[in-house]
C-alpha cells in the first residue's frame, strides 16, 4: 500500500538574506523594574510622612471632611505604585516585541508593542551611521545606533545589544550600495 505524502514546502518563517537579527537588550526591562521598585519605596516613604500635614490643611479648610484626605491618600498611594509597575511591564513587552533585522538590501525595525509597526530602511538611502554608548551601556554592551538617511528624520535603534557588531556588519553592505550608485 502506497502512502501519499505532501511535498516539503520551504518554511516562510526562515528569511533569506538575513545578515544579523537582534532584539533590544534585557537590561532595559531590568532597569525599568529597578526604577519601579525604587519609586514604589519612595512613594511609600512619602505617603507615611505626608498625612499629618494633610490633616492640618484639611482642618483649616472649613466644610471639607478629613475622611476625604484618607480616601485621596489611599488611592494616590496605590495609583502611583500601579503606574510605576505598569510602566515597567510596558518596557518589558516593548523589549520582547522589538526586532532589529539587517538583510542584504535593508534594515528592518519590527515592533509589536503597543501596535505593530515595521520600518524599512533601504541600505542605499543610508548616508551616515554610528552608535552611541554611555558608561553603563559600555559596561553592559548595548547602545543606540543612529542612522541618517536621505529622508527628513533619522532612524534610531535604541538599546541595541553589541552595537559595534551591528555597525561592522552594516558597513560593508552600505559601502557596496554606495559604490553601485553612479556619480
Amino acid at each position: 500500500m502506497k502512502v501519499l505524502t505532501m511535498p516539503k514546502k520551504s518554511n516562510p518563517a526562515v528569511e533569506t538574506g538575513v545578515v544579523l537579527k537582534q532584539t533590544p537588550t534585557w537590561w532595559v526591562a531590568v532597569y525599568a523594574y529597578f526604577l519601579a521598585g525604587v519609586f514604589c519605596y519612595f512613594n511609600h516613604v512619602f505617603f507615611n510622612w505626608f498625612p499629618p500635614y494633610l490633616y492640618e490643611i484639611f482642618k483649616n479648610l472649613r466644610g471639607l471632611p478629613t475622611s476625604w484626605a484618607d480616601l485621596g491618600l489611599f488611592w494616590a498611594h496605590r495609583g502611583f505604585n500601579v503606574i510605576a509597575i505598569v510602566t515597567a511591564f510596558y518596557y518589558q513587552f516593548w523589549q520582547i516585541g522589538t526586532r532589529y533585522i539587517l538583510t542584504e538590501n535593508e534594515i528592518r525595525i519590527e515592533s509589536w508593542f503597543p501596535v505593530r509597526k515595521v520600518n524599512l530602511i533601504p541600505l542605499g538611502a543610508i548616508r551616515r551611521y554610528g552608535y552611541e554608548q554611555n558608561w553603563l551601556a559600555v559596561l553592559l554592551n548595548f547602545g543606540t545606533i543612529d542612522i541618517d538617511t536621505a529622508g527628513p528624520t533619522p532612524a534610531s535603534l535604541p538599546f541595541c545589544p553589541q552595537p559595534k557588531v551591528f555597525v561592522n556588519a552594516l558597513k560593508p553592505k552600505v559601502e557596496a550600495k554606495l559604490q553601485v550608485i553612479p556619480s
